[in-house]
C-alpha cells in the first residue's frame, strides 16, 4: 500500500471519528423520515383506492394536469409500440433465419487497476465525511429556512455523483489520447439507437420481474415503502428542491452511475474476471448501492441491461441515454401520482 492510500485511509478515519464525536444523530431525523414514508404510502394508497369516475372528472377539469396525463398516455403508447416492434423483429428473424442486429462495437481495454478504483472510492468517502462535518458546522452557525437536512442530503448525493463522474472521466481522458474513448462521436448515435431497442425489448421482462416481487410481498402481507427518491418527491413541496431532486435523479445520477459502474468498474472487472462475471458483479454492486431491498432484483436487472448494452456498443453514451430515459419516465409517472393524490 502506497503513501497516498495510507493518507486517504488515515484522513477518512479522522473525519469519521470527528463526525461520530461532534455530530449528533438526532432521533427526530429518523422519525421524520419514517413519517415521510408513511405519508407517501398513504398518498399512493389513497390515490389507488379513490373513486375512478370522480377522480377522472377532477383531472379533466384541471386542463394542465389533463395535458400531462395525455403526454403520459402517449409515452406509454410509444413504449408499447417499441416493445411490439422489438419482439416482432425477433420473431421475424427467428422464423426467417435472419441474422441479429450487429452492435456498433465493444468497450476499449482499461488502463487502470484495483488501486485506482480503491483510491477513487476512498477519496469520495473522505469528501462525503468532510461534507457532513461542514453541514454540521454550517447548521450551527447559520440556519436559513431553506437549508435543512433534506437539502443537505441531496447536496451530498450530488457531490458523490460529481466526484464519481469526475474521477472516472479523468482516467477516460488519459486513455483517449492513445486509443480512443468511450464517447467516440462515430459510435454515439448507432449505440444509442441499439440501446433503446434493447431497452424496449427488455421492458416486459423487467415488468414481469417487478410484478413477481410485488406478488411475493403481497403473499407475505408486506407493504413495501416507496423508493427514497419517490418518498422525497412525494413529500417535498418546495419547487426549487423538487427541481434539484429532478436534476439529480434524471441527469447527474445516471451520468455518474454509468461512468463509474459501467465504464470504470465494469471495465476493470471485464479484464480481470471476464464479461459475464463482470456484468453480474458490477450490476450487483449497482443494485446494492441503492439500498432498497424490495427493488433490489429489478434494479439488478436494469444494471445487467445497462452493462450488456455497454458491452455490445463500447460507448457509455448508450447506457447513459437509456438510464436517463428510464429515470425520467419513472419520475414523470410519480408526478402524476402526486398530482392525483392532491385531488383526493
Amino acid at each position: 500500500m502506497k503513501k497516498l492510500e495510507i493518507f486517504l485511509l488515515a484522513a477518512l478515519a479522522l473525519a469519521w471519528a470527528a463526525q461520530v464525536v461532534w455530530v449528533p444523530k438526532p432521533a427526530q431525523e429518523s422519525f421524520s423520515w419514517q413519517n415521510q414514508e408513511k405519508q407517501a404510502r398513504k398518498q399512493i394508497r389513497r390515490t389507488m383506492e379513490a373513486d375512478r369516475q370522480l377522480l377522472e372528472m377532477k383531472i379533466r377539469r384541471n386542463r394542465p394536469l389533463w395535458r400531462r396525463f395525455q403526454i403520459g398516455f402517449l409515452l406509454l403508447i410509444f413504449v408499447g409500440l417499441g416493445v411490439l416492434v422489438q419482439w416482432g423483429g425477433l420473431l421475424l428473424r427467428w422464423f426467417t433465419g435472419g441474422s441479429p442486429e450487429q452492435p456498433p462495437g465493444s468497450p476499449p481495454p482499461p488502463e487502470w487497476g484495483l488501486r485506482q478504483i480503491f483510491r477513487l472510492i476512498l477519496g469520495i468517502l473522505l469528501l462525503v465525511q468532510c461534507s457532513a462535518l461542514m453541514q454540521f458546522l454550517l447548521f450551527r452557525r447559520f440556519h436559513p429556512a431553506w437549508l435543512d437536512h433534506r437539502v443537505g442530503a441531496l447536496a451530498e448525493t450530488l457531490l458523490v455523483d460529481t466526484l464519481a463522474a469526475a474521477g472516472a472521466a479523468w482516467f477516460f481522458l488519459k486513455r483517449r489520447r492513445r486509443q480512443g474513448g468511450v464517447f467516440d462521436p462515430g459510435k454515439i448515435f448507432p449505440a444509442i439507437r441499439f440501446a433503446f431497442g434493447k431497452y424496449l425489448f427488455s421492458v416486459p421482462l423487467l415488468a414481469l420481474l417487478l410484478f413477481t416481487v410485488a406478488w411475493v410481498l403481497n403473499l407475505f402481507h408486506i407493504e413495501p415503502p416507496p423508493q427514497p427518491v419517490f418518498t422525497l418527491y412525494l413529500s417535498e413541496e418546495r419547487a426549487r428542491v423538487v427541481w434539484f431532486l429532478l436534476l439529480l435523479a434524471v441527469v447527474a445520477g445516471p451520468i455518474a452511475e454509468e461512468m463509474f459502474f459501467r465504464g470504470f468498474l465494469y471495465g476493470w472487472l471485464r479484464k480481470r474476471i471476464g464479461v459475464m462475471q463482470g456484468l453480474f458483479l458490477s450490476a450487483f454492486l449497482f443494485a446494492l448501492l441503492h439500498m432498497d431491498a424490495v427493488a433490489f432484483f429489478p434494479i439488478l436487472g436494469l444494471g445487467l441491461l445497462f452493462g450488456w448494452v455497454y458491452e455490445r456498443t463500447g460507448s457509455l453514451a448508450a447506457p447513459i441515454a437509456v438510464h436517463i430515459f428510464h429515470n425520467a419516465g419513472m419520475l414523470y409517472m410519480a408526478s402524476l401520482v402526486k398530482a392525483m393524490a392532491s385531488l383526493t
